[in-house]
């Protein structure tokens, strides 16, 4: 996914500020795609080059003036072309997998580390998912505008309520797993294996 591509969708919504657009990412893409605010900003420099965007500052009084981003006709027509074609291939790249494979070497203790701390992050992000993001798409369903939108935000929510749970559940498993590792290690230690 590219983050052009994120911002676009975004700012199709409604016009933002580069602020705005990382405030809407806490509220919505980070469950699944991060953006620091300086990659935001020269992203949306690069996106108005392109014609994709255009900005105009709006006076504020008392306050430092807002840069607001607009898509134009041409950033709709890269956004519409970027969702019909199809998704890239998932790039895997999980570090505690690796870790896992290569487990053998490291101490069972330090291993289920590991495992509890992958469980507990999955956790805290269900919690997430589950008083925060979905919360905030029920109430946008209520709201015309967004009642159709809410249904896709929905599936990406279940995605991740589904992915996360899978995740918890897999860890109990290994932590199980792990469990009988440390008593066999025991045993061999014993009987001097």
């Amino acid at each position: 996914m590219s983050l052009p591509h994120a911002l676009l969708g975004l700012i199709n919504y409604q016009p933002s500020t580069g602020y705005d657009l990382k405030n809407k990412f806490q509220r919505s893409i980070h469950f699944f795609w991060n953006a620091a605010l300086p990659h935001i900003y020269r992203s949306l420099k690069q996106m108005e080059k392109d014609g994709w965007i255009v900005s105009t500052i709006e006076q504020q009084t008392g306050k430092p003036n807002r840069k607001v981003y607009r898509i134009t006709g041409e950033g709709k027509k890269e956004l519409l072309h970027w969702l019909a074609e199809p998704p890239e291939e998932l790039e895997m790249r999980h570090t505690l997998l690796v870790k896992v494979f290569f487990g053998k070497h490291l101490p069972p203790e330090k291993f289920a580390e590991h495992l509890k701390n992958w469980q507990e992050y999955n956790v805290n992000l269900l919690q997430q998912y589950e008083t925060v993001a979905m919360p905030v798409i029920q109430q946008q369903s209520e709201k015309a505008s967004y009642a159709e939108d809410s249904h896709y935000w929905g599936l990406s929510l279940d995605y991740g309520i589904r992915h996360a749970r899978m995740t918890i559940e897999w860890c109990n498993q290994a932590l199980k797993d792990m469990e009988k590792v440390k008593v066999k290690k025991r045993k061999e230690k014993k009987h001097g294996r």
